[in-house]
C-alpha cells in the first residue's frame, strides 16, 4: 500500500502513485506480509496480529500515523489510516466516511483542476505470484 499527500500548491493533473517526483507528491510504501507491516522504501517495521487490521485503536494504525506525520509533515490520525484501509478492503465503517474511492488505473489517477490538492491518498492492491489484484485508490481531506 502507498500512503501519500498531494500538496495544496501541486500543479500536476496526473498523479502516478510510486513516482512522487513526477507527481509532486510525498509518499511512502508499505507491505503487510504475515505478521508484520514493513516499509518498502523506508525503515518502518511493526509486528502485528491479523485482528489488529480490523481495530481502529490498534497499535499498528498508531504507528503508521506517527510515521506518516513525521514524513509527510501533516497531521494524520490513526483512525483515518484505519478508515482508508478498511474501505479498500471492502469493509467500510464510520471511520471510512471521509474517504472516496476514485477512478484509477495501475496507480495512476487524475487531479483535474487540482481537485485532490491538500488531500491524502491510499493506493492499495493485493499481490500474488507477481500479479496485482484488487487495486484501488482512495482520497481524503486531512482535516477529518
Amino acid at each position: 500500500m502507498t500512503w501519500g499527500f498531494i500538496p495544496e500548491n501541486n500543479t500536476s493533473n496526473t498523479i502516478y502513485c510510486g513516482d512522487a517526483e513526477t507527481s509532486g507528491t510525498t509518499e511512502l510504501n508499505f507491505e503487510i506480509i504475515e505478521d508484520s507491516c514493513k516499509g518498502i522504501d523506508n525503515d518502518f517495521n511493526v509486528k502485528l496480529e491479523n485482528s489488529e487490521l480490523w481495530d481502529p485503536g490498534s497499535p499498528l494504525y498508531a504507528a503508521i500515523a506517527t510515521y506518516l506525520c513525521g514524513y509527510l509533515d501533516i497531521t494524520v490520525v490513526p483512525s483515518q489510516i484505519y478508515g482508508g484501509y478498511v474501505l479498500v478492503n471492502d469493509e467500510p465503517d464510520e471511520y471510512s466516511s471521509s474517504f472516496k474511492i476514485i477512478d484509477s488505473e495501475s496507480g495512476v489517477f487524475m487531479n483535474n483542476k487540482q481537485e485532490h490538492n491538500g488531500k491524502i491518498f491510499l493506493r492499495y492492491y493485493f499481490e500474488e505470484d507477481e500479479e496485482i489484484y484488487e487495486e484501488l485508490v482512495c482520497v481524503s481531506s486531512i482535516n477529518t
